[in-house]
């Protein structure tokens, strides 16, 4: 259970309903939003995982109810009284169980957000904010190091790829809640919103670690290749590849057992044509040359054939016209 600060998790609790800047942070940092938003991603996380039931298949997300989030947030308040870790997170430490007096219910739940669309929003930043974690410490100064110094630089790719898919894209909940919601932005702009932070967080930290590579390596991209093209296309392909080893079971995206995955190649291609190796030329008159239609061997040594004249002869007898 998350136990850091909500402020720009609960941004809706804080600032949408109206409250004053003092009192709507101490709304979204309170145990009851806390229990809230953590029933929520329960909820989620059962659904998305097989575990809700038959009845709850009607639409995605159809067991976030005021009813059943109030329920499941009753609940966790139970579990503090037994589990350390949850007691310091929504009663701080040491545990203050004087803020436990106010309870979740239906009343406290439209008290915090008055609509479903103002709960949504809160909800995806506080399910979403994990991704944030995952790729901060996903690389540390050894594997950055590797990255920037070894020979063997199509290896440590292989494996930064497979721990990038492992740890971040192929996790059970918040990938998945990710995919869902996605499909949801175009009628929801709290949801975009959110999902804008994910985005945006993850291209700025890749693309900061591709230029220090770049720039350690002493290498620059072809004509016609910006730095933010490339973060764009290699971002692409990890969330592609992991969309596929989510919805695809037997799709092989990825190999535990030798620790490795089709990202690591894919991205080793798309390197290999943007890196330029001081021809100075662009992606496409390189491509161009590559895929010239040429002549098979086995046409180019055949002999030619020798040209015959056919002439009829002329029947007895008969006459030009």
């Amino acid at each position: 259970m998350y136990d850091g600060p909500l402020d720009d998790v609960a941004t809706n609790v804080r600032t949408k309903s109206g409250r004053l800047l003092p009192t709507g942070r101490r709304l979204a940092n309170s145990p009851v939003v806390r229990a809230c938003l953590e029933g929520g991603r329960r909820l989620a996380e059962q659904e998305l995982l097989g575990f809700a039931g038959e009845e709850h298949l009607h639409r995605p997300l159809d067991t976030l109810t005021q009813k059943n989030i109030a329920r499941e947030a009753e609940l966790i308040f139970q579990e503090a009284l037994r589990d350390e870790h949850v007691a310091h997170a929504l009663f701080g430490t040491p545990p203050d169980w004087k803020k436990a007096g106010t309870r979740p219910s239906v009343g406290t739940m439209k008290d915090r957000w008055p609509t479903l669309a103002l709960y949504m929003g809160d909800l995806v930043r506080y399910v979403l904010r994990e991704r944030y974690s995952l790729t901060d410490g996903m690389l540390d100064e050894a594997a950055r190091a590797e990255l920037r110094e070894t020979a063997a630089f199509s290896a440590a790719v292989d494996k930064v790829a497979y721990h990038d898919m492992k740890i971040v894209y192929a996790d059970e909940t918040s990938a998945r809640f990710q995919y869902l919601v996605t499909a949801l932005t175009d009628f929801h702009k709290q949801i975009r919103e959110a999902l804008d932070g994910v985005y945006e967080h993850s291209f700025g930290y890749w693309r900061d670690l591709y230029a220090e590579i770049l720039e350690a390596r002493g290498v620059s991209l072809r004509p016609g290749i910006s730095l933010n093209e490339l973060t764009m296309m290699l971002t692409g392909m990890a969330q592609g590849l992991s969309l596929r080893h989510i919805g695809a079971a037997g799709g092989k995206v990825i190999d535990h057992a030798n620790q490795r995955c089709l990202l690591g190649k894919a991205s080793q291609i798309l390197i290999a044509g943007a890196i330029d190796p001081g021809d100075g030329r662009k992606v496409a008159d390189v491509v161009d040359e590559l895929m010239a239609v040429r002549v098979p061997v086995d046409e180019d040594r055949r002999k030619p054939r020798r040209f015959r004249a056919r002439v009829r002869r002329l029947r007895r007898g008969k006459q030009w016209p």
